[in-house]
């Protein structure tokens, strides 16, 4: 049971990549606006009321999450790669690609298309 919501999930994935990709881009922009927004609001407390916030901290945090956007991005860049690689040289000309999870079903006999 476990293992069929797993493969449903995968072949979900694999049609939807993109969305996925939007979705964790979106996610990490509202992690750093929030980091940015505590380092705003932290510097002028400090300034304003001399309560002392470690500045470093959210440094540390913008890092983070710019390091998590960046792997994102390339994750979507390498997925884009691969499926123009393949539409450009490992389909028909003006046929769809047909992804690896069809290609295993229709192999195997279990779904005809």
């Amino acid at each position: 049971m476990l293992k069929q919501k797993i493969i449903t999930f995968a072949e979900w994935s694999e049609e939807h990549w993109i969305a996925l990709v939007i979705i964790l881009s979106v996610v990490m922009m509202i992690f750093l606006f929030l980091i940015l927004g505590s380092w705003l609001a932290g510097y002028w407390l400090k300034a304003l009321y001399g309560m002392n916030f470690e500045l470093g901290s959210c440094w540390q945090g913008v890092t983070a999450v710019a390091t998590g956007l960046a792997t994102i991005i390339s994750l979507g860049g390498a997925c884009w790669a691969k499926y123009r690689t393949d539409s450009k040289y490992n389909s028909p000309l003006g046929q769809p690609v047909i992804n690896k999870m069809e290609m295993i079903r229709h192999d195997s006999g279990t779904i005809s298309k």
